[in-house]
């Protein structure tokens, strides 16, 4: 029986995730960032280590995790279903953790029923790394608190750092936490395991003879990363993005911070763990909806801790609940109902299937077509914005012009592109230019859709 019930909460969680994120099982492409940690994936199973076909700055760790889902599970339902576990899994974890900190098991549901109903917004539906992150990081901070083997909080952490390494500065503070529970020994011990994760994936690149191409595209390719601009339009769209979605459970939050004089070290930490989280999502300074995740643990633990502070038996408490999950809820539905319309990239890669495509070159629109049609990449950066954006091309070391002129020059069978095309603020019109002349000379429209056209190389006379 202890066993059931140690494990209850993850198979609970396990269905709710399951019964919210069904109706996108098979849907290709929720977000542009999941296609791409798909085709390394894919590459890395059929041989190609990670960077040396494709081109990110992730660590190695998110492809790790689709290409063990890949394995076992066909088609783009891998990553799905690696996203459900990832809920279960996480939100799981936040039950445990709430749970030790409140001394309340119904503290532990809260928290973690919390999650997986915000995991549906801040494009959550998609399987961004920020979730499988997250999950990680949470399991080092239970590791600690259920006084686990230190190195197994560490190996926790070099693993979060394997997938994300935005999780530093959470890590920074999980380790405090482990050296206020048991000294210096311990937090030792953990960093050594925390290294782990590293040295191995630094090894995997040397045996192979390709440890600079580790090193400059999951190290030095981050430093210029962090170099961007920061831009004030999307600090004032992330904030009311932010309020409408889990408006609630950040004022939860402040409301704890007002109060934490009055609380030790150990109750106090999830508002540590959530600045630790904080300064490591706004450290890429773009403030895409999905960097939030790496903070929902900390606010979920927060807000079941919040339920256990209100007293029994007051209208208070009774309308806390329904009050924390309505600004969520409706957030979730969102999007849901957004992710319900046509599948565009499946529509593309029916058309170029049936037209028996020997290749191709999806120029700006979504690169999950490539692993769908079985259609070899015929370059490196395949996600669009490493050539045609004004910010990646930095970040990935490339000339746009030269690697764009390079792939028009082989000339690709046929050619996926955005219509209308981006404006010039998101867009390089020095490569487009490129792009339209090539489709003027030697292409033939073939097919267009709301948002997309697909071109046809000219036949030869």
């Amino acid at each position: 029986m202890g066993g059931v019930k140690r494990s209850l909460p993850f198979i609970v969680f396990l269905a709710a995730a399951v019964a919210t994120r069904l109706p996108i099982l098979h849907r290709t492409v929720l977000d542009w960032d999941e296609s791409l940690y798909f085709l390394m994936a894919q590459a890395w199973r059929a041989g190609h280590l990670p960077y040396t076909t494709i081109w990110d700055n992730k660590p190695l760790g998110i492809y790790a995790i689709f290409a063990a889902f890949q394995t076992v599970i066909p088609g783009v339902a891998a990553m799905r279903v690696a996203t459900m576990v990832c809920v279960a899994l996480l939100a799981a974890t936040v039950f445990r953790i709430t749970a030790i900190l409140s001394r309340e098991r119904a503290a532990g549901w809260l928290a973690g029923g919390l999650l997986v109903l915000c995991s549906l917004s801040n494009d959550g539906l998609s399987a961004n790394s920020e979730l499988f992150m997250a999950s990680f990081t949470a399991l080092a901070v239970l590791a600690v608190l259920a006084d686990a083997p230190a190195w197994a909080a560490g190996l926790a952490l070099g693993c979060a750092f394997m997938v994300k390494y935005v999780m530093a500065p959470e890590a920074c503070f999980i380790l405090l936490l482990l050296y206020h529970q048991r000294g210096a020994k311990a937090v030792a011990s953990a960093v050594a395991a925390a290294a782990v994760p590293v040295f191995a994936a630094a090894a995997i690149y040397a045996a192979a003879g390709q440890l600079p191409l580790w090193w400059g595209c999951s190290v030095v390719s981050n430093f210029r990363r962090a170099g961007v601009k920061l831009h004030p339009g999307q600090i004032d769209w992330a904030l009311s993005a932010q309020v409408w979605r889990w408006g609630s459970l950040y004022l939860t939050a402040f409301v704890l911070a007002c109060t934490a004089r009055r609380r030790g070290f150990v109750s106090n930490f999830p508002l540590l763990w959530l600045l630790g989280g904080l300064i490591g999502a706004i450290s890429a300074k773009s403030f895409y909806d999905h960097y939030f995740l790496q903070i929902l643990p900390a606010l979920c633990v927060l807000a079941g801790y919040a339920w256990t502070r209100i007293q029994t038996g007051g209208a208070l408490r009774d309308v806390f609940i329904p009050a924390l999950a309505i600004l969520p809820l409706h957030a979730g539905w969102q999007a849901l109902r957004s992710s319900s319309g046509p599948d565009l990239p499946a529509e593309i890669a029916t058309t170029l299937t049936t037209a028996h495509a020997k290749s191709l070159y999806v120029f700006d629109s979504q690169p999950i077509i490539y692993a769908i049609t079985g259609l070899t990449p015929p370059t490196r950066f395949v996600l669009p914005s490493e050539l045609m954006g004004l910010t990646l091309p930095q970040v990935a070391g490339v000339n746009p012009v030269t690697e764009v002129q390079r792939i028009l020059a082989t000339q690709p069978q046929y050619i996926v592109r955005r219509e209308p095309p981006p404006g010039p603020d998101t867009g390089n019109p020095a490569v487009y230019v490129l792009l339209n002349n090539a489709l003027a000379a030697n292409y033939t429209l073939v097919q267009n859709w709301p948002g997309a056209a697909l071109y046809r190389l000219n036949l030869s006379p």
